[in-house]
């Protein structure tokens, strides 16, 4: 009875050494390497933008807050109205800044503090989607009273289409690449792993910085000649990452 125990125990013995002999990598912990290929693929579209945002301000200066305020108040309205009667809708006229700062005035001689005025800037952010009225809305807004013009960006209200293309050109892009590499080195390519994007949308910025603090608007400064503005045109990228696997 002892030896046929003896028998079984060292038949169990030799199985499992066996077992472990034959284990597959994954089975032992080790994970076997997956050979990748990755491609970056890259499209771009060009666009004409059809709209324009506008940063249009009123600086006012006063010894008294109270005054510098008022003065602001008054002199902003009038530009709200200007552009109201330009054709621009409420709802395209968005509040960016309000703020009242104290100014230490000094004696450019002696350096001496002399006394305290206050600044006032209003801005608003103009939504313009009528593009041929820009100039005349810059020109007629300065008249009104602005004197801070800041930054006129173009883009397109839209851009669902552009960034469709530009993603496709892309990716036909990455594809194409890609196969080319597995073509000279000998490879063929497997399933696709994983593919990610970055899409680059630039706002052109055109008209910058008009100032002219201190004289409230430019009425009776400028002529009636229109502000000359061009949109020109945006480019749009996308790029697009594909994994392969390598057979």
């Amino acid at each position: 009875m002892k030896n046929k125990i003896l028998i079984i125990v060292s038949v169990l013995v030799i199985v499992s050494i066996l077992s472990a002999c034959g284990a597959s990598p994954v089975a032992q912990g080790v994970v076997p390497q997956i050979r990748s290929l990755y491609i970056n693929g890259t499209g771009t579209a060009d666009i004409t933008p059809d709209i324009a945002y506008v940063n249009i301000g009123v600086h006012t200066e006063s010894p008294n807050a109270v005054t510098a305020v008022s003065m602001n108040n008054s002199k902003s309205q009038k530009v709200m109205d200007a552009l109201l009667n330009l054709g621009v809708v409420n709802k395209d006229l968005r509040t960016s800044n309000f703020s009242i700062v104290t100014i230490q005035q000094t004696d450019p001689q002696t350096g001496k503090i002399t006394g305290t005025a206050y600044a006032v800037d209003n801005n608003i952010i103009v939504t313009v989607r009528d593009l041929p009225k820009l100039g005349d809305l810059l020109d007629k807004s300065i008249q009104a009273g602005a004197n801070n013009i800041n930054n006129v960006q173009f883009d397109l209200a839209d851009n669902t289409a552009v960034l469709k293309l530009a993603r496709t050109k892309a990716t036909l892009d990455a594809m194409k690449q890609a196969q080319q590499i597995a073509d000279a080195a000998g490879i063929k390519l497997g399933a696709i792993q994983n593919i990610s994007y970055y899409e680059n949308v630039p706002v052109f910025s055109g008209v910058t910085n008009y100032m002219d603090y201190g004289k409230g608007g430019g009425s009776g400064q400028r002529s009636s000649i229109s502000v000359p503005v061009n949109p020109g045109q945006i480019t749009l990228t996308a790029t697009i990452t594909i994994t392969y696997a390598i057979k």
